[in-house]
């Protein structure tokens, strides 16, 4: 049965490299809007050390070595306050801990302020690490323990469901339960937007407040977002700790006339005060991993007298330092932050962005050469055949020769005088045997008279005698003596004449 023409390698290369085109293109696409997905989580191994020191201000120290002040607390048992200019240091170590899981991870944070150095009166003086029953400054200034269970994405608080939110602001082991804590807190999402609103949360002060994008800087070859909060005016002795009692060091009661006295007021009419924090704080960040590459806090706290409204002015004015200080992160700290930031974004990067341009720019190319294929169409079609060969078969195109050539389409073959021999065909169960003229003709099938063909003279093989005609396969006693050869109408052999029509 004939068959249709196959398609050459020409002719599907058009298809396929459409159908690749198309399908890196789809690649492209998917991979930033899914897979990516799943690397812009908080790292379970999450682990950063950062150590703040304190930095100059204008108008607050005249020493750059001892660039903050402190309250020094050793006065509270002298005539009057004493503010000491200082040099302090912030340290804060952030690490995953339990519970977490694929969508949540619990940060736990240690932080501390440590008083290196200070002056008392004339002289500076470093502090005891652990001061005795006799110490009233000693080197720790403030430290706490915090612990938030944060989303992995979206890096905001996640406590319901088994998550934590406490702090533990002593040294002993119970904590603050903080459950209405919201905003971010050490770190921000992979994929940070400078037009969105963020909300950051204050641990001392333990409020939220809201952050402001204020323009880009470069840190260490990172081009971070500059956002600044400002936290306004809280009253740290309405704080309270695990025994909902008031935070140590956040209220002093002294006589009037410590605080240098005020008209109307007895200098040993004891008046108290609270401690008051405000704090501008400015974080730098790298917007693809949300790493905070530096910090920058602006910490002022003050005592401010407990008095009524009707005071007199210089009562409500009266603001007695306790500390203010700036910490911006070391160098080192925001080399080694910078450093992980990379680490972190790097994948983002790769996976998010160069990885699907290379990946769409070889499937738009692909599209395009397939497409260009298709239009330009082969160069010529392939023919119909009967056989299931194709036309550069070798063995077909011999057999079509041969078939031409016993037609005559490439010349009669010279028979010497003979009819030309009948055509060949590749179809062998078709053929009849030759046979011997016993009429002493030459045989018509081309074969010698003399037996060239190996037949037996007295038709050993039991085949007829007949002339130059094609029998009925099925005909008996063709050929014998008194039965003359039936004509075939439905064939024609040489000297015959072609079959009469029925």
């Amino acid at each position: 049965m004939a068959t249709g023409p196959r398609m050459s390698a020409r002719d599907l290369a058009g298809p396929v490299a459409i159908f690749f085109g198309v399908l890196l293109i789809v690649v492209a696409i998917a991979l930033p809007l899914y897979y990516v997905g799943t690397l812009k989580k908080t790292p379970m191994d999450l682990d950063i050390t950062s150590v703040a020191d304190s930095q100059g201000q204008q108008g607050v120290s005249e020493s750059d070595a001892l660039p903050a002040k402190i309250f020094n607390r050793c006065s509270l048992d002298e005539p009057r306050p004493q503010v000491s200019d200082a040099k302090l240091t912030e340290q804060q170590r952030v690490l995953v801990v339990d519970p977490a899981d694929a969508n949540k991870a619990t940060f736990q944070a240690g932080n501390s302020i440590r008083i290196d150095s200070y002056t008392d009166g004339d002289e500076t003086v470093t502090p005891p690490a652990q001061g005795g029953q006799n110490d009233c400054m000693t080197a720790l200034l403030t430290a706490t323990r915090d612990r938030i269970t944060t989303n992995r994405t979206t890096a905001e608080p996640q406590i319901s469901g088994g998550g934590q939110s406490e702090v533990q602001v002593d040294a002993g082991e119970n904590s603050v339960s903080l459950p209405d804590r919201q905003g971010l807190q050490y770190r921000f999402p992979f994929g940070v937007d400078k037009g969105k609103t963020y909300t950051y949360f204050d641990l001392p002060s333990r409020t939220t407040n809201p952050l402001q994008f204020v323009d880009e800087t470069e840190i260490n070859g990172i081009n971070t977002y500059h956002f600044t909060q400002e936290v306004p005016e809280t009253d740290l002795s309405t704080l309270t700790d695990a025994n909902d009692q008031q935070l140590a060091g956040t209220s002093i009661d002294q006589p009037a006339g410590w605080y240098g006295g005020f008209e109307g007021y007895r200098n040993n009419e004891r008046l108290p005060a609270s401690l008051i924090q405000t704090t501008t704080r400015d974080l730098y960040v790298d917007p693809v991993s949300g790493t905070i590459i530096n910090e920058r806090e602006h910490i002022k706290q003050e005592f401010k007298l407990n008095v009524s409204d009707d005071s007199p002015q210089a009562m409500l004015d009266y603001r007695l330092t306790a500390l203010d200080v700036v910490f911006s992160y070391t160098q080192s700290t925001q080399e080694q932050l910078a450093t992980d930031a990379k680490d972190l974004g790097s994948p983002i990067k790769l996976w998010g962005r160069w990885i699907p341009i290379g990946v769409g720019i070889l499937g738009v190319v692909l599209l395009a050469a397939g497409v260009w294929l298709l239009l330009r169409g082969p160069n010529s079609p392939a023919p119909a055949t009967g056989s299931p060969y194709g036309p550069s078969d070798p063995d077909e195109q011999q057999r079509t020769d041969l078939i031409k050539q016993y037609r005559g389409d490439a010349g009669a073959r010279d028979t010497g005088g003979q009819h030309p021999a009948p055509p060949y065909d590749p179809d062998q169960t078709r053929q009849i045997p030759a046979v011997r003229d016993n009429r002493g003709g030459s045989n018509q099938a081309g074969f010698a008279g003399n037996n060239q063909a190996g037949f037996a003279e007295n038709n050993p093989d039991g085949f007829a005698e007949v002339g130059d005609q094609y029998p009925y396969l099925d005909q008996q006693n063709i050929g014998q003596q008194g039965n003359p050869p039936v004509r075939d109408p439905g064939w024609t052999v040489p000297d015959q004449d072609p079959p009469q029509g029925r």
